[in-house]
C-alpha cells in the first residue's frame, strides 16, 4: 500500500471517531452519560475535528498532490504520526479534564506540527520548477494555518493570566475558527481543485481564478470582523465588515462562473459520485458567502451569533457540507480511498443526506428561535442525523477493505 493510500485510510478512521463523538454528544444532551461533561467532550469534538480529521486529510491530499522523493516521505511520515499523538491526546484528554496542561499541551504540539508542516511544503513549492497559478492558494492556505494560532495562543494567555474578558475571549476563538474555516481549509482546497482541474482551464478561466484568488484574499482579514459585530467595536469594524462581504460577493460571481465552465470541462474525467459530492460542496460553499454578507447586515448579525442552532449550523455547513465532502471525492477520486461499488455509492448517498438533514433541522431550529417557539423533538432528530453520519462513514471505512467490489459503477 502506498504512502498516501495508508494515511487516506487512516484520516477516514478518524472522521468515523470524530462522527462517534458527535453522536455521543447529541446522545449527552438528551440522556444520562455519567462521568462526561458534555462542554468537556464538545472541546475534544472540535479539536479532533481540526486535527484528527480535516488537518490529517489535507497534509495527506497536499502531499499526494507534491509527489515529494522518498528521503521526503521520510520526514512526512514521522510528522503524520506526531499529528495523530496529538489529535488523539487531545481526544483522550479534553474529555475528562478539560483545558489543563495535558490538553492545551497536545493543543500546542498540534499547532507546531503545522509549522512544521508548512516549512517541509514551502520548500518543495519553491524547489519546484514548475510556475503555476496553483501555487499562491497553497502559500495562502499554509499562511492562514500559521496565522490562526495567534487566536489560540491569545486564548492560552487568556487562561493562564486568569483574564474573564468576554470580547477577547470570543474575539480570540472566532480569530482561530476564521483563519482555519476561511484560510487553511478554503484555499486548501481551492488549491487541490485547480491542480485536478488545470489541464481543463483555458487563459480565460485561469483569469478568472486569479481574481477569484486575489478577491478572498483581500477579504480574509476584514472579514473576521464580521465575527464582531455583535459586540461594542469601533465604526472602522463595521465599515471593515461591510467591505468584506463585497469583496466576498465579488469572489462568488468569479466563482459562479468558474462553477458552471469547469463542471462541463471536468465532467468527463471526474467520477460520478465525486462530481455529485463536489457539487453540493460547492453549493456549499456558496451558501456560506451568501450566510456571512447578510451577517455585515446589524439586524441580522444578532441572529447570526446569537442563537446557537444558527451558529452550529454554519459551522456544520462548512466543516461537513464544504470541506468534508469535498475531501471525500478528492480522495475518492483520487484513488486514494475506494468508492466504485453501487453499495459505497449507497453509503456515500446516506452521508450527504444525513449531512443536509442535520443542516436543515438546525436550519428550522434557529428560525423557530428568532420566533420564540421551538422545533418539537429537534434533538431526537439531530441524534438520529448523527447517527446516519456515523453509520455511512463506518461502512465506507469497513469498506475500504473488501478485497473485491461486487458490482461496479461505470
Amino acid at each position: 500500500m502506498t504512502f498516501t493510500k495508508k494515511w487516506a485510510r487512516l484520516s477516514l478512521l478518524n472522521f468515523v471517531v470524530l462522527a462517534s463523538v458527535g453522536v455521543l454528544l447529541r446522545y449527552k444532551i438528551l440522556f444520562s452519560l455519567p462521568g462526561i461533561d458534555y462542554k468537556n467532550l464538545l472541546h475534544a469534538h472540535s479539536h479532533f475535528a481540526f486535527a484528527g480529521w480535516v488537518s490529517t486529510a489535507l497534509y495527506i491530499a497536499i502531499i499526494h498532490v507534491l509527489q515529494p522523493q522518498q528521503k521526503q516521505l521520510i520526514q512526512y511520515n514521522l510528522l503524520m504520526w506526531v499529528q495523530q499523538l496529538s489529535s488523539y491526546g487531545m481526544l483522550f484528554t479534553f474529555p475528562f479534564m478539560g483545558y489543563a496542561f495535558p490538553s492545551i499541551a497536545f493543543s500546542t504540539l498540534s499547532i507546531f506540527v503545522s509549522f512544521w508542516f508548512a516549512y517541509l511544503v514551502r520548500k518543495q513549492l519553491v524547489a519546484s520548477p514548475e510556475i503555476s497559478f496553483r501555487k499562491k492558494w497553497f502559500y495562502a492556505a499554509l499562511g492562514c494555518n500559521i496565522v490562526s494560532s495567534i487566536g489560540t495562543f491569545t486564548l492560552a494567555w487568556l487562561m493562564a493570566n486568569k483574564i474573564a474578558h468576554q470580547d477577547l475571549y470570543f474575539g480570540s476563538v472566532y480569530f482561530y475558527l476564521h483563519f482555519q474555516y476561511n484560510g487553511w481549509f478554503l484555499f486548501t482546497i481551492f488549491g487541490l481543485l485547480f491542480t485536478y482541474a488545470a489541464q481543463w482551464m483555458n487563459a480565460v478561466q485561469i483569469r478568472y481564478s486569479n481574481y477569484f484568488f486575489y478577491l478572498l484574499l483581500a477579504a480574509v482579514l476584514p472579514a473576521w470582523f464580521l465575527s464582531m459585530l455583535w459586540m461594542r467595536v469601533p465604526e472602522w469594524i463595521h465599515i471593515g465588515g461591510i467591505i468584506a462581504a463585497v469583496l466576498q460577493l465579488l469572489a462568488l460571481i468569479y466563482f459562479f462562473r468558474l462553477f458552471i465552465q469547469l463542471k462541463k470541462n471536468v465532467k468527463q474525467s471526474t467520477k460520478k459520485m465525486v462530481e455529485w459530492l463536489w457539487s453540493f460542496s460547492m453549493l456549499a460553499f456558496m451558501l456560506k458567502l451568501l450566510l456571512q454578507a447578510f451577517s455585515a447586515i446589524p439586524q441580522l448579525n444578532k441572529y447570526a451569533f446569537g442563537i446557537r442552532p444558527i451558529v452550529i449550523g454554519f459551522l456544520h455547513l462548512v466543516l461537513l457540507g464544504f470541506v468534508s465532502l469535498f475531501i471525500v471525492g478528492f480522495l475518492i477520486q483520487q484513488e486514494l480511498i475506494k468508492a466504485e461499488s453501487k453499495s459505497a455509492h449507497i453509503i456515500l448517498w446516506v452521508l450527504a443526506g444525513a449531512i443536509f438533514a442535520n443542516e436543515l433541522i438546525l436550519m428550522i431550529q434557529g428560525v423557530t428561535a428568532i420566533s420564540n417557539s421551538d422545533l418539537p423533538n429537534a434533538p431526537y432528530f439531530l441524534l438520529c442525523a448523527a447517527l446516519g453520519i456515523f453509520t455511512s462513514l463506518l461502512l465506507l471505512f469497513i469498506h475500504q477493505f473488501r478485497k473485491r467490489d461486487q458490482q461496479i459503477v461505470q
